[in-house]
């Protein structure tokens, strides 16, 4: 299995395309792996990993502890930064993406003083376009960190970049230390065609069982007229 990867002119700068054969979602999962995100949720079946149809871009990168090792399956592996703070993740979309969450994993005890603090996450249309930001600290965290992206009526926001930055480190450090980075995002998107047609522009997706069955008997009306 063949991974892009791409180095920008900045040497610590790097980029890759996120495109992989993640392992399928499965809710029996070891919690410190990358697909452990899933038991923070109570429904997690609602939810999907959209990390990979994104491109992500680090701002440094220490020696082996890049792209490759933020989305390892196993929380051994990091992004290692190489600089002072902040330090940013930045990840585009090739097409509008509704997104929920940001899901990091991060070990205040392993890590100390290179664990992140302070975060923001500015999400937006491009690199040149953000419009919405979101602030978050975290106090010596040990395990999943879940930050919402959602809007006040709970709804996911749709976007085609994200930027994630570390302001501060614990104990003022100066590197920083990621185990995990995943963007969740809804299972069932508002903007269907087959969900408009059900809920309308702006119905939620609150009782999707109901809305799956309700989806299924439309298409086969569908099928039985064409």
């Amino acid at each position: 299995m063949k991974t892009a990867f791409f180095r920008s002119h900045n040497p610590h700068r790097t980029r890759m395309s996120t495109k992989n054969n993640f392992p399928e979602l499965s809710f029996e999962v070891d919690k410190t792996s990358a697909r452990g995100w899933i038991t923070s949720f109570d429904q997690p079946e609602f939810l999907q990993d959209v990390t990979r149809e994104a491109t992500i871009e680090l701002s440094s990168v220490a020696h082996c502890g890049g792209v490759d090792q933020l989305l390892h399956d196993s929380s051994d592996f990091a992004w290692r930064t190489n600089m002072s703070p902040p330090h940013q993740a930045t990840v585009t979309f090739a097409r509008k993406t509704d997104v929920s969450f940001l899901m990091l994993y991060l070990d205040y005890k392993t890590d100390e003083s290179y664990c992140p603090q302070e975060v923001r996450v500015d999400l937006g249309w491009g690199t040149n376009d953000w419009w919405h930001r979101i602030n978050r600290r975290v106090n010596y965290p040990k395990g999943w960190v879940k930050i919402r992206l959602v809007d006040r009526l709970d709804a996911p926001r749709r976007v085609m970049a994200l930027r994630m930055t570390v302001m501060k480190n614990h104990e003022k450090g100066r590197d920083c230390v990621i185990r995990h980075f995943r963007i969740i995002g809804p299972q069932y998107h508002r903007h269907d065609s087959i969900n408009r047609l059900i809920l309308g522009p702006t119905g939620g997706l609150g009782g999707v069982t109901q809305e799956r069955q309700a989806r299924s008997h439309i298409m086969n009306d569908h099928l039985t007229v064409r």
